[in-house]
């Protein structure tokens, strides 16, 4: 038993080390001074029961965090990484001299995931995976683990997989049948927890603090214990399953129809490899909207007809709007490229309106239903760089600016434009216009960045 307990620390410092966002970050600060959990902003806020697990690994060294203020509770494991934590947690055997794999995407010459080829086959050789596919011929070493994935991963690393079996599944459709004995043993278990809008979510990528969490559960089982019950975590922001909900007493997006304008024709083959306007597009069928994506080069005034929104990807070629193709739309519309409120004249500034090396914004109307419930300076990005930007416009005087670069009150990440309103050019706003900051890389989006995204979307449709 001690054994477990010893392989179940040992993996929190691997976990702690080994994420694809943390090991540049997490090496500089290793060696640096020890710190609490009130050092990292994305952590002060927690429940303190959480507080105090947290603090402990922090203290004890088990963790890091991603930078020096950010813990980074959002970061999420890919299946190659978890399949090493696994194979640590359970104790399990594993033959650093393999070269080859029982799944076709496993690697040796895998620059990435290659170092996880011994652990994945060590997960399969003790019944813990039998792959990604149902043919069990893939597994799938880049892609998130899922909640559900989570679930079962743990049940059968107890050796609870025939309790799993026999349980009673989960009256849940947002976990699939596979799955719903392994989430009905691990809710029953306190394993895990169901979100905050009452699902379980199952195709939910797993957090960083989901998995931390977890893991002491699951210490706690192998301990002879019964683990605390765990509080309701939030949605995580970016998944398919999330139900996020239109401002109280406002229009639903249920049924609504909305037109996605994405990268240009020639530039689809792009989406294999940056899949981000699909995960946009999945965050707005849950928010109820009926989408439909068409090319920037093929978007017409016509194409618009009928639609209750527009939404403009950050993905397009801006040359397409140059023209001010939109000017006479009168459906309400967000922006995620400013390039489109420039041609309108709603911002002043066309290139160059990028800040890069931040992380948040800071809201300036925290009473707006725009800003979902926010104040203060907000993260964004989970971490940034030279490379990383956060977007902005220079909006002109009639606009409502919910947020801004901190410390730069003209460089607007949030606003928009009530319908009849001006720009400063004296152009009339046909309906409401809005201009949400993404630049891109949406797995390196923070919850509320997602939220901010919903209220921004939900409140433009209200069409004031």
């Amino acid at each position: 038993m001690k054994k477990f307990v010893f392989s179940l620390l040992s993996i929190l410092l691997l976990f702690a080390t080994i994420l694809p966002l943390a090991s540049a970050a997490e090496a500089e600060t290793t060696t640096a001074a020890v710190k609490s959990v009130d050092d990292f902003k994305d952590l002060k806020n927690l429940p303190q029961d959480e507080k105090d697990k947290f603090d402990a690994l922090i203290q004890d060294g088990v963790f890091n965090g991603l930078s020096e203020d950010s813990f980074g509770v959002n970061a999420r494991m890919n299946r190659a990484q978890f399949a090493k934590v696994a194979a640590i947690i359970f104790n399990l055997e594993t033959d650093a001299s393999l070269t080859t794999s029982s799944f076709t995407d496993v690697r040796s010459d895998d620059a990435a995931n290659s170092y996880a080829l011994p652990y994945i086959e060590a997960l399969k050789t003790a019944g813990l995976t039998n792959g990604y596919d149902a043919e069990g011929k893939t597994y799938r070493p880049a892609g998130d683990v899922s909640r559900q994935e989570l679930a079962a991963f743990l049940i059968r690393g107890l050796g609870l997989d025939a309790e799993a079996q026999a349980a009673t599944p989960v009256d849940d459709s947002s976990v699939d049948d596979w799955a719903k004995g392994y989430v009905a043993l691990a809710l029953e278990k306190n394993l895990l927890t169901n979100l905050s809008g009452g699902k379980f979510d199952g195709k939910a990528s797993a957090t960083r603090k989901m998995l931390a969490l977890a893991s002491y559960a699951a210490k706690q089982i192998l301990a002879g214990g019964a683990p605390e019950e765990p509080a309701t975590e939030p949605n995580p922001g970016n998944e398919t399953g999330n139900e996020p909900a239109a401002p109280g007493g406002e229009i639903s997006a249920e049924g609504k129809k909305l037109l996605f304008v994405t990268r240009q024709s020639s530039q689809m083959t792009q989406l294999k490899e940056t899949p981000d306007d699909e995960k946009i597009i999945n965050r707005l069928k849950d928010l109820g909207f009926k989408v439909t994506w068409v090319n920037c080069d093929k978007l017409t005034v016509e194409k618009t007809e009928g639609y209750d929104l527009v939404f403009v990807s950050n993905t397009l070629n801006s040359k397409y709007l140059r023209s001010g193709l939109l000017k006479d739309v009168a459906i309400p519309t967000v922006y995620l490229k400013n390039h489109g409120m420039y041609y309108l004249g709603l911002s002043s500034q066309e290139e160059n309106t990028n800040e890069y090396n931040i992380t948040s914004t800071s809201i300036n109307l925290p009473k707006e239903k725009a800003a979902a419930g926010l104040s203060g300076d907000v993260d964004l990005l989970l971490t940034t760089d030279n490379k990383t930007a956060i977007a902005y416009g220079l909006p002109g005087k009639e606009a409502k600016v919910i947020a801004t670069i901190p410390g730069k009150p003209k460089e607007a990440t949030i606003f928009y434009y009530n319908k009849g309103s001006h720009a400063d050019n004296g152009y009339e706003v046909k309906a409401r216009l809005s201009f949400f900051s993404f630049a891109g890389n949406y797995d390196n989006a923070t919850a509320d960045s997602w939220k901010l995204l919903d209220a921004l979307v939900l409140w433009t449709l209200q069409n004031g």
